[in-house]
């Protein structure tokens, strides 16, 4: 059975995302990882394991992915768009600095990752209707900006 780490757990996608995963896949066996400013509430804290697993902190991921065996990680750490606007560096710092931590510790330890992207990746350009898969992307936001550099990446 796989061993899954939901980074930014308590998140607004994280949090019904885990508690989805914890469905198919037995609660035993998603871990709810947090920052120290968003622990677990409610369902999520009660059903099933949570770890501290700061995106910016690779150490933190790395004991989490040893202590649960992990498989595969899930990356939905990010600022909201808004907030990423006012503070730019923070975004890049978990956007970017974050999925290379992720990354490299995946890496390390064979894990498959899953990183969402978003419609903030495009941008004016990108065609509206009918998008291709493959197609122009200029963001104009500082969380497009980190999508788009998340799909590059991987």
């Amino acid at each position: 059975m796989k061993n899954i780490l939901v980074i930014g757990a308590t998140g607004q996608i994280g949090s019904e995302l885990t508690l989805e995963l914890r469905k198919r896949y037995g609660n035993d066996h998603v871990v709810a990882g947090y920052i120290p400013s968003a622990k677990p509430q409610g369902e999520l804290k009660t059903s099933g394991p949570s770890a501290l697993a700061d995106v910016t902190d690779r150490q933190s991921i790395e004991m989490v992915v040893r202590q649960f065996k992990v498989d595969a990680i899930y990356n939905l750490a990010a600022l909201l768009s808004v907030v990423a606007e006012s503070r730019p560096a923070m975004a890049w710092k978990i956007g970017i600095d974050g999925l290379w931590n992720v990354l490299e510790v995946a890496r390390e330890y064979g894990c498959s990752v899953f990183t969402p992207s978003s419609i903030g990746s495009f941008g004016e350009s990108t065609p509206h209707v009918k998008t291709p898969q493959d197609t122009v992307q200029r963001p104009r936001t500082m969380y497009g900006v980190t999508k788009v550099t998340n799909r590059v990446a991987q």
